[in-house]
């Protein structure tokens, strides 16, 4: 373990070359700004489109619609407990 530890030593994110003689090809691409900038567009009506329900409300009316289930259900169950305790449970 101490020689992880020297001055000398590799450290971080050191990455080698491959060494199969394949060289990366660092020529720069060619850039379409009308493509990037329609695909840009496409994907923000894709993700607004699949979100729909988030962003028009349904969401936030069914998470209301379960939370008063939620309440409704636990008041019955406990209106409806016929053994009384004297022993409180909840600390």
């Amino acid at each position: 373990m101490a020689e992880n530890y020297n001055l000398g030593s590799k450290f971080g994110f050191n990455v080698a070359q491959p060494k199969t003689g394949a060289q990366p090809n660092y020529a720069p691409k060619k850039v379409d700004i009308a493509e990037s900038v329609n695909n840009f567009i496409d994907s923000m009506t894709s993700y607004v489109d699949k979100y729909e329900d988030v962003f028009n409300g349904n969401v936030a009316k069914e998470i209301g619609m379960y939370s008063r289930q939620a309440m409704i259900v636990g008041m019955n169950l406990k209106a409806s407990d016929k053994n009384i305790r004297n022993f409180d449970m909840n600390i």
